[in-house]
């Protein structure tokens, strides 16, 4: 069988011996390639060889294009996530995927690290996406020969300091965005302070998002909705500036206008950081600060539990010397 895939690429899908025999699944750029590839398999099966592709030649970018043509392309980020893998690719060569190490992918994040100035935690993405490109077809069963980088280890990062901002720094802040020539950024900002959503949920509701007075979240990064309420005056006050427009460019200008000091790439975030930090010291509770925040892990959620002033308090009372 041939068949068009989402990604434009057609792909020949054939078990050549019948039901229980090996399945021969290959894509092409184009609907001809693929019936010629059909044809020459089973014109191999007509003569009584037994198809048997021998030596594995792929190349790294093929099994890119394999793995996003099979599951890539159902992915949120698939598209954003193949370039990167084929930028990586690029840069390691385009091996045979049968010769590709471990070693030269150690290799390759020292090089990227060195000359390219990209930061370890970057370098443990392109890791983890190159990581599932295997685990993945050898769940399909389109590779069948181990993958070359499952115990080369990530690196150790250090925990990032979660910057959050002050009572006078947050009203400084919105004097900034509201005298802003942007219509959405005081309104966005407000948003994203008041609910710990990430400043894209935040920019993105429209009115079918509101609710009095809840304002739920839709295709969040975990692919989970989840519902916030909010108060009567914030609800009012929103409700008739839906839908925003792109306000994150003069974010950055309110944040340099006000002199708020930032830590690198926490220009945005710095929003949810300061709700979950407010949250916990003022008496809220981890395991309902990760609803809010809609964290799948609790570790998320655990790096603010030093702002609990409930937090380890029973530490002096409860050792075996209290």
């Amino acid at each position: 069988m041939i068949k068009k895939l989402p990604s434009g690429r057609w792909q020949v899908d054939i078990q050549p011996g019948g039901r229980g025999q090996k399945r021969v699944r290959k894509s092409f750029g184009s609907k001809t390639e693929a019936k010629r590839f059909e044809n020459f398999v089973l014109a191999r099966l007509a003569e009584g060889v037994e198809w048997n592709p021998g030596v594995e030649r792929r190349t790294l970018r093929e099994l890119i294009q394999q793995w996003y043509d099979s599951y890539g392309h159902t992915l949120k980020d698939g598209h954003r996530r193949k370039r990167k893998l084929d930028a990586m690719a690029d840069h390691l060569g385009n091996p045979r995927a049968t010769s590709f190490t471990a070693s030269q992918f150690a290799t390759y994040r020292r090089v990227r690290m060195e000359s390219d100035g990209v930061g370890e935690n970057t370098i443990n993405h392109e890791h983890a996406y190159l990581n599932a490109v295997f685990n993945e077809l050898i769940r399909q069963g389109e590779w069948s020969h181990p993958n070359p980088i499952k115990h080369l280890r990530k690196f150790r990062l250090d925990e990032q300091e979660l910057s959050f901002l002050t009572q006078e720094q947050i009203q400084r802040l919105l004097d900034e965005c509201q005298a802003s020539s942007n219509p959405s950024l005081y309104y966005v900002t407000k948003l994203a302070l008041a609910t710990g959503a990430r400043w894209s949920e935040a920019e993105g509701v429209t009115r079918s998002n509101f609710t009095p007075y809840r304002v739920t979240y839709n295709y969040t990064k975990s692919g989970k909705s989840r519902s916030i309420p909010i108060s009567k005056e914030l609800y009012q006050e929103l409700i008739d500036e839906v839908p925003f427009v792109s306000c994150s460019a003069a974010f950055r200008k309110a944040i340099e206008r006000s002199s708020i000091e930032l830590p690198k790439g926490q220009l945005t975030h710095v929003c949810r950081h300061t709700f979950a930090s407010h949250f916990l010291m003022k008496g809220g509770d981890i395991l309902t600060l990760q609803r809010i925040l809609g964290h799948s892990d609790i570790k998320l959620t655990m790096r603010y539990a030093h702002l609990c002033p409930r937090h380890l308090e029973g530490v002096t009372e409860l050792s075996p010397l209290g």
